[in-house]
């Protein structure tokens, strides 16, 4: 493919409709060509942004406000920043009801990626309690990806997640609470001990994320051992598309068991087995789920009751 070939309004064209996804070539097109690209993409994410209700009309098959988010983020453009910032400040459920879970399960990434140095709207996220949690708990897993990218040093998270816990988040349980709690302990919760204590006894955060016990075993470990192991526990930056998007955009035919454990689980019969690159998670389900467990469950662990995805975005989702 060349430029000779396709026009950058066709190339454009072709990341619209998941039934006829765009191609590696025409991801490996678009960064050779992003100086014609990156005004389109941005385009693209300003009216999701201003206008959610745009792209809903469009059809469950449309992609291209998804995929240019990844494509942004790839290629690191910071103009991006305030539009996300934007999008993800909408009240309640629609954005995440659009764009499914291969949004939400990178929106920590996204935001590092596009960060431009400036905290404290990725802070307005994380503190509105009018937002979805997941969108709120993915603003907040961008301090991990960027203590990760040595952007920010861990002495910095710790001291946000202390002020989000001191006075700047609601005193009600839910999955912020379970975030903080898995970050921290990805950390290592030293210095936020006592807060944790006291969030653990208030029931702030569930006893399957934390509870006094696993928060004694993990301050058992060797704080330098734990940054030194970061890697091993959290994402960097966006890369590319192709390799982010792929389970997404080229499902196959076979449809994936999601283990015996799973089966077991009170849950719908429709959502025992999926399709590889099934566009969003089922909203609402996981209520009924219970999982009983005594010790602590990584935010980037394998769900326990089998679903293949990972803790934060399964049951620990509530």
């Amino acid at each position: 493919m060349s430029k000779d070939v396709i026009s950058a309004q066709a190339l454009f064209e072709q990341l619209k409709f998941i039934a006829n996804p765009p191609s590696e070539e025409v991801f490996v097109e678009v960064e050779k060509r992003q100086i014609e690209l990156t005004p389109m993409l941005l385009d693209e994410i300003a009216v999701f942004a201003n206008k959610p209700g745009q792209v809903e009309k469009l059809g469950g098959d449309y992609i291209r406000h998804v995929v240019s988010l990844f494509i942004l983020a790839y290629l690191r453009k910071k103009e991006a920043y305030p539009l996300i910032i934007k999008l993800i400040s909408h009240p309640g459920d629609k954005i995440v009801k659009i764009t499914g879970e291969v949004f939400t399960e990178a929106l920590g990434r996204i935001l590092a990626s596009v960060y431009d140095g400036d905290l404290q709207p990725i802070k307005s996220v994380v503190e509105n309690a009018d937002l979805n949690p997941w969108i709120r708990s993915g603003a907040l897993d961008s301090f991990m990806v960027l203590w990760k990218e040595d952007v920010l040093s861990r002495d910095e998270v710790i001291a946000y997640l202390k002020e989000l816990m001191e006075d700047k988040l609601e005193q009600v349980p839910g999955y912020v609470w379970d975030s903080i709690a898995l970050i921290a302990y990805d950390l290592h919760p030293g210095e936020l001990e006592d807060l944790l204590r006291q969030a653990i006894s208030k029931q702030l955060i569930a006893p399957m994320v934390l509870n006094a016990k696993s928060l004694k075993t993990c301050l058992k470990d060797n704080l330098n051992e734990t940054i030194k192991n970061k890697d091993k526990v959290v994402d960097g930056y966006i890369k590319e598309p192709i390799k982010e998007l792929t389970w997404w955009l080229y499902p196959d035919d076979e449809v994936l068991d999601k283990g015996m454990e799973y089966a077991a689980v009170a849950v719908p019969i429709v959502d025992k087995k999926i399709v590889p690159g099934e566009r969003s998670a089922p909203m609402g389900w996981r209520n009924n789920t219970v999982v009983h467990t005594k010790t602590k469950i990584g935010r980037n662990e394998p769900c326990p009751c089998g679903s293949g995805k990972k803790y934060k975005k399964c049951c620990g989702a509530n």
